[in-house]
């Protein structure tokens, strides 16, 4: 069996595509989104239609109920706000309704929880930063691997006890008596120092969970974004991955 996650493509159709035809390559049993799918980038309906296209199973993010006045925006720093007002409007009907009816969170195969942001509390859109975190996340689910998104920076905490947590950048091996809780990056707005797209494979037969990045047009995203008048930090930001 095998997984491939992605989270917070936010309306980045360039980088969508990107990761699409990687992973039409890799033919996975099951294709997984974590939320984010609008907000920041100029192409929202499109990447929407894609992600119903190729994903077996999405869950929400905070951009996508901002978008339908799900969550309050308030908290968004000036240039989100300004890009989800800004979606808010270019939404089509069906966008809205698809956008509407995620769930928050979701367990796939008895063995695997996908969600947002953390699996306490998801509706609070808390970040996971330190170890402290997310030692304390591990007791809000009950499966053996969590799949989350959110910081968009990739990392993989694997806990070993109750107390030791250990963590990974790019690879896991996972092991039986052990438990994994994996930020799979963002596709659209990496955050980590990589302008790659981002997204994870989960797999299960080789008991391997794995970070990957992908190149993609980051020129072609940003006059996207600049075209539609939307702030131009939010493309700029796309060329060093911040």
């Amino acid at each position: 069996m095998k997984y491939v996650i992605i989270s917070d493509i936010h309306g980045n159709l360039e980088a969508l595509e990107a990761v699409r035809k990687e992973i039409e390559k890799m033919s996975p049993d099951k294709i997984l989104c974590l939320g984010d799918l609008v907000g920041y980038g100029a192409s929202p309906n499109e990447c929407v239609e894609t992600a119903r296209e190729i994903c077996d199973v999405t869950v929400a993010g905070n951009h996508d109920f901002g978008a339908i006045g799900r969550t309050d925006i308030a908290y968004f720093n000036m240039y989100a706000r300004e890009a989800i007002l800004w979606t808010a409007k270019a939404l089509a009907e069906d966008t809205l309704d698809f956008l509407g009816s995620r769930p928050l969170t979701e367990v796939v195969d008895d063995n695997i929880r996908v969600v947002h942001a953390t699996p306490r509390d998801p509706e609070r859109w808390n970040y996971i930063f330190s170890h402290e975190h997310a030692l304390g996340e591990f007791d809000a689910f009950e499966e053996q691997v969590c799949f989350i998104g959110h910081s968009h920076q990739p990392t993989i905490y694997e806990l070993m006890d109750r107390e030791t947590l250990i963590v990974n950048t790019d690879r896991v091996i996972v092991r039986e008596g052990r438990r994994y809780l994996v930020n799979v990056g963002s596709v659209g707005q990496p955050r980590d120092g990589n302008p790659k797209a981002a997204m994870c494979v989960y797999d299960v037969d080789r008991s391997e969970i794995t970070i990957q990045r992908t190149e993609y047009d980051v020129e072609a995203a940003k006059k996207r974004i600049t075209d539609a008048g939307l702030p131009a930090v939010l493309a700029n930001r796309l060329s060093w991955g911040e």
